[in-house]
């Protein structure tokens, strides 16, 4: 066991960025929408609130409190879609031009549960190949960030 644990701790126990503040699940939720919109370039991003596994604690961030967080291999995807094909979910009462194209970033377990209520509570959206896992994406965006506030 000492083995296996030694090895995860080298692998995810770097320095990653600093957290200004404790960030709560719900808090989580926004950051990781962002992370994915400003990796990925989507102009707009869903991530399911179950999907959110752990907190963030103020101070000195490792790569171990993403995984805690994102402990699943979930892929990203993205979608191009109509500002009038887009879930009220993901608009966030956001105004669009109906006649508009968007991009939109979910997980694969998002894309492949779409008509969920907890998910985007919407048929027939169409996703793209993925772009990344979504932990590296987050770890990535954290790391360029170096201060999460």
């Amino acid at each position: 066991m000492k083995k296996w644990e030694d090895e995860v701790t080298v692998r995810v126990d770097r320095p990653l960025a600093v957290s200004k503040k404790q960030f709560t699940k719900t808090e989580i939720k926004a950051l990781i929408e962002r992370a994915m919109r400003e990796e990925t370039g989507a102009d707009f991003a869903f991530m399911n609130a179950g999907g959110v596994r752990d907190t963030l604690p103020s101070g000195q961030l490792l790569e171990r409190h993403i995984w805690n967080i994102m402990p699943f291999d979930n892929l990203v995807v993205i979608g191009k879609f109509k500002g009038r094909e887009l879930p009220p979910v993901v608009l966030n009462g956001k105004q669009v031009d109906p006649d508009r194209d968007y991009t939109l970033a979910v997980s694969d377990y998002t894309a492949a549960n779409q008509s969920a209520r907890s998910e985007l509570n919407a048929t027939g959206l169409k996703f793209g190949d993925d772009v990344g896992i979504l932990r590296d994406i987050i770890i990535d965006w954290c790391r360029k960030k170096q201060v999460l506030e």
